[in-house]
């Protein structure tokens, strides 16, 4: 999903046309404060930003959002009528793939979207390599897809009782923690979802820590929201397009 943070009409109007014609689902962000909760919900694998917002600096909000564990490897483009040199340099340093002055050229940006997001973590093996691997077609593997989604979206409830200490490690114990996030972990591989597996790699030290619970919550709340459009989507194409680049990643 690409994230589009921009507040001008004008602009927003031909790039969502442009997004739907490249076929990439995609949400609207018209300032830092709706950029921020859209990343906390939906699995963002590419920003498009605007530097002049409502209420803040579009280099401080990706910088902002950057910070956080889950989101660092995240591609990002800006997208302004305002560069100069030092801002294109400060761009760089906070870790755009690309830098796009208006107004637009369409055709040409729609080359430079999709060269940003062959930068994008992939979330999904290809649908050919999971059937094979598998062993299974479209009708059998919808059942394996449901109940890895019911197994992350348990341990995303348990970490949320953490979190808001309604529950705490001890009182589930830090050993069947480990155990519940290593079964989401083996159940994310079945369906071939690697960019959760990746997450729980980098994110979870075993240790049961507030850094640990409160960061793997975040990602897989989102990851969980990646499940739940699989879920719907229902076809092989999703992932195909997954694991290629294309609208499902």
């Amino acid at each position: 999903m690409i994230l589009l943070i921009e507040d001008d009409l004008v602009t927003c109007h031909i790039m969502t046309a442009l997004l739907k014609r490249l076929r990439h689902p995609h949400v609207v962000a018209h300032n830092g404060a709706e950029a921020n909760e859209a990343v906390s919900k939906y699995p963002v694998d590419l920003m498009i930003a605007d530097l002049m917002l409502p209420d803040t600096n579009g280099l401080d909000l990706i910088e902002q959002i950057l910070v956080r564990p889950h989101l660092q490897d995240i591609p990002v483009m800006f997208c302004t009528a305002h560069a100069d040199p030092k801002t294109v340099e400060r761009a760089l340093a906070v870790g755009a793939v690309d830098f796009v002055k208006k107004p637009l050229n369409v055709d040409a940006f729609a080359g430079r979207i999709e060269r940003a997001l062959k930068r994008a973590p992939a979330r999904w093996e290809s649908w050919r390599e999971m059937i094979k691997r598998l062993r299974v077609d479209s009708r059998t593997f919808q059942p394996l897809l449901t109940l890895a989604r019911d197994q992350l979206a348990e341990l995303v409830q348990t970490l949320g009782r953490i979190r808001e200490q309604k529950a705490t490690v001890e009182e589930i114990g830090r050993e069947e923690l480990s155990a519940r996030v290593l079964g989401v972990r083996g159940a994310a591989l079945n369906v071939g979802a690697v960019r959760t597996v990746q997450l729980i790699d980098f994110l979870w030290s075993g240790r049961g820590s507030e850094e640990d619970v409160n960061d793997l919550h975040a990602a897989l709340v989102i990851e969980l929201s990646a499940f739940e459009q699989a879920l719907q989507s229902r076809t092989s194409s999703y992932f195909s397009a997954a694991a290629a680049g294309g609208f499902g990643r």
